[in-house]
Formats: structure tokens, sequence, C-alpha cells
């Protein structure tokens, strides 16, 4: 058996009184599919949309969590939803059933969180590190062998090849 969540919005049109009729009416979509609610409808309320949708620009929250066997009562349910015009969005979400949310205690959320000491570390025995390359200062470079000395290069990579 699998556990689901369906999320869905209100729409802002619709009376605050019609709020149960819709809320009823998903319910009795859900018993016809099969279903077993595993919670009662959690209601949010009247919350703003981050961005208007079918022109409106606030809706009613609702939240409720089901059992369901066969995905074909979902897709019933899915069909239902999606012509349902008091409704702006919904969403049906499976949930993993081990992940459980731990409350947050009322009196952690008033303490500060200790900061994690700092160790020193003491560091023994330091070389420096020296650079492979040649220094150019050091011999400096002519710039009539120059020449030379690339075709020299050029052709010990070829040789190599």
């Amino acid at each position: 058996m699998n556990h689901y969540e369906l999320s869905f919005i209100i729409s802002a049109a619709v009376p605050e009184t019609e709020h149960k009729a819709v809320e009823e009416g998903i319910l009795a979509d859900l018993a016809k599919a099969k279903v077993e609610l595993t919670k009662e409808p959690y209601l949010i309320g009247r919350k703003k949309l981050a961005y208007p949708i079918k022109q409106q620009k606030h809706g009613f929250y609702v939240f409720l969590e089901f059992n369901a066997e066969e995905t074909s009562g979902l897709k019933e349910v899915d069909v239902k939803l999606r012509h349902n015009n008091n409704l702006l969005r919904y969403l049906i979400i499976k949930k993993n059933p081990r992940a459980k949310s731990s409350p947050i205690k009322k009196e952690s959320l008033g303490q500060e969180t200790s900061k994690p000491k700092i160790k020193k570390m003491v560091v023994k025995d330091v070389q420096p590190i020296k650079p492979n390359t040649p220094n150019i200062r050091e011999g400096g470079v002519k710039l009539d062998n120059i020449d030379q000395q690339l075709d020299n290069l050029l052709e010990k990579d070829l040789e190599l090849d």
C-alpha cells in the first residue's frame, strides 16, 4: 500500500461558506477511488500566491494524506481534480513511509547554538617549497641564440615522437 499526500488551492472567488462543500466533493472522489484517509484535511487558510493563477492573487490551501493500493483510482481522482473549476492548483505526491519528520522542540528554538571550538595546530619542521623550474633571471637568455635554441627543442620533440 502506497502513502500519498494531496495538496490543493481553492480559488479565492469561491466563498468561504462553500469551502467545506468543495472539500467534501474531493473527499467523495477519493472515497470512490477506494483510498483510505490517514489524516483529516488540514486547512492552512487564505494565503497570497507567489504569482497570479487564473487572475487570482489569493487562495485557500488544504492538505490531506491517504493510502491507496491501485494507481488506476488515482488516475480517476486526477481527472476529476483537473476538471474542478473551484481549484487553482493541486498536487498529488507519493510520500516515503520511512521518512518521519521530527517536530521542532519549543525549548530548542530559543537557545543559541554553541559555536564549535577552534583547535590550535602546531606545525613542526616546516620546509620551504623549492620550484622545479630554472630561474631565467639568473642565467639570462640571449636573444641572438634564441632561434637556434627553439629549433633544437623542436627537433628533439620530433625525434621523441
